[in-house]
């Protein structure tokens, strides 16, 4: 019996077998990281074009346009989960996908849109608290954030969701700490939200809210429509301010057209402050 197994034959078909195996797993390893690789590569183009997309006059075109978008991305996840440049694209297409485009028709579907785009941008932050955060890690800090912001403002009837409104803050100091003109102002923009959003009861401040909203307006963000929208919308109708709306809404109305990164979102926001200028009535 001894002799049978340990025969030169024996011995070259488990060497085979060994190789085969062997061929097996270096195969499916390499198809593992092929994957990866052509991800990597994907979510740098991905990366590289998005400005494009935001540069774009046409909203309806960006509209239709991009779900498809938002669903490669979550497709490249799926074979490279770790790629923090891709989640936090992932966090930056499902958040603003919700805002310029779902939250005045279906605020159902956009607040599952902001619970994605939280989620995305929290894996790129791997479960730092706010306090732990470098510069690299404003941008998934701050979409993290302007994600939750904008679902706790659509679910302010739900306990769950204005339970959450304390976290806001410590993450909103630190990007003001570490890159306070990020996004056009977007920390400035956050807390003047921050202090709108919150029940007078609790802390939350009309007055406070303006004065950032005001500081979001300098700057990088003197230009940016959003912020006034914002700043309207939130501030405006939380001091119960029926002139600034008017004239925050305004001047967004009568801003001329600006190419570049925020074409896109300059064009939603003149939208939607018509929108919201002809709602006047039931907010004052």
């Amino acid at each position: 019996m001894t002799e049978k197994f340990t025969a030169p034959g024996f011995r070259s078909a488990a060497r085979v077998l060994t190789y085969l195996i062997g061929a097996l797993a270096l195969g499916a390893l390499s198809a593992c990281s092929l994957n990866r690789t052509a991800a990597r590569v994907t979510s740098g183009i991905i990366d590289k074009g998005l400005p494009s997309v935001f540069s774009q006059a046409d909203a309806q075109y960006v509209k239709e346009a991009l779900p498809a978008n938002l669903q490669l991305m979550e497709l490249l996840l799926k074979s490279d989960p770790d790629d923090k440049i891709l989640l936090v694209n992932a966090s930056r297409g499902f958040c603003g996908y919700a805002l310029l485009f779902l939250e005045d028709e279906s605020p159902e579907r956009a607040s599952g849109f902001y619970a994605k785009g939280e989620a995305y941008a929290a894996r790129a932050l791997k479960g730092a608290a706010p306090a732990a955060a470098g510069k690299s890690d404003v941008p998934p800090l701050f979409w993290n954030t302007f994600c939750k912001a904008l679902y706790i403002n659509l679910n302010r009837d739900k306990p769950e969701a204005v339970a959450e409104l304390p976290t806001l803050e410590p993450a909103i100091e630190k990007l003001l700490e570490l890159e306070p003109s990020y996004y056009y102002n977007g920390p400035q923009c956050l807390l003047g939200a921050y202090y709108s959003i919150r029940p007078r009861m609790f802390g939350g401040d009309p007055d406070k809210a303006k004065k950032h909203f005001e500081l979001a307006l300098k700057g990088a963000g003197e230009n940016f429509l959003l912020n006034r929208f914002l700043y309207a919308k939130l501030a405006a109708v939380a001091a119960q301010d029926p002139e600034l709306f008017e004239n925050l809404l305004n001047a967004v109305l009568s801003a001329g057209p600006r190419e570049g990164e925020t074409r896109l979102i300059d064009e939603v926001a003149k939208t939607k402050a018509k929108k919201l200028l002809e709602k006047k009535d039931e907010l004052f």
